[in-house]
């Protein structure tokens, strides 16, 4: 007589709550991205900050006008980005220091491939209203500096002379996927179960 599989149905079991698991947190983080994408929406709606604030920026901030007064802290690099007309080019992206110390992410303008504009010098003042937008992958390219640059981005609206104003990020292209992930979870739960299924019921009608 065949024992019923104990282990092996321990072990499904345990796979399939661990699916069922992560598709409870993806829904758990589709209500927070959906929380700060609404949290967006109402900044770029919001009046422009006259200036910026002291401490870490919230996420209320995202997406928000706001005026930067900063000091040039280093070399900038350039991104590839479209200009007008959807002409090719770069963005020049560098950190700039705040008047208390902190550091943050300027984008001083766009520029046509093979082009060669002049960049603000280390130590150049810039004054100049802009968007704020959250950024911690570009902040980790400057990670190697003696002050680590704030996540955040500023895309100045008043660009350096001779660059085109950079197109801020739109808050449309911001991705929120976690309920089909959250689906996906479900079914390969649903999916694991099935199998198993069908495994014991083939076991127990050759007995």
């Amino acid at each position: 007589m065949r024992r019923f599989p104990i282990l092996p149905t321990l072990v499904v079991l345990l796979a399939v709550g661990a699916m069922i698991g992560l598709g409870l947190w993806q829904l758990q983080r589709a209500q927070w991205k959906e929380g700060l994408l609404a949290r967006y929406r109402a900044a770029a709606t919001a009046p422009p900050l006259a200036g910026l604030p002291a401490g870490p920026f919230p996420d209320s901030l995202g997406f928000r006008k706001a005026s930067l007064h900063c000091v040039v802290a280093g070399a900038p690099i350039q991104l590839g980005g479209q200009g007008p007309n959807g002409a090719a080019g770069f963005r020049s992206i560098l950190p700039c220091r705040l008047a208390d110390g902190r550091e943050m992410l300027a984008d001083i303008g766009w520029q046509r491939v093979g082009s060669a504009l002049a960049v603000p010098a280390s130590g150049a003042r810039l004054s100049s209203a802009g968007v704020l937008v959250p950024d911690d992958v570009l902040a980790r390219r400057f990670a190697d500096r003696p002050v680590k640059p704030m996540p955040w981005l500023i895309v100045l609206e008043t660009p350096q002379p001779g660059f085109a104003p950079s197109k801020p990020p739109a808050i449309d292209t911001i991705p929120n996927n976690h309920r089909g992930y959250a689906v996906q979870w479900f079914l390969f739960a649903a999916v694991a179960l099935a199998i198993y299924g069908i495994a014991i019921r083939r076991r127990w009608l050759d007995r």
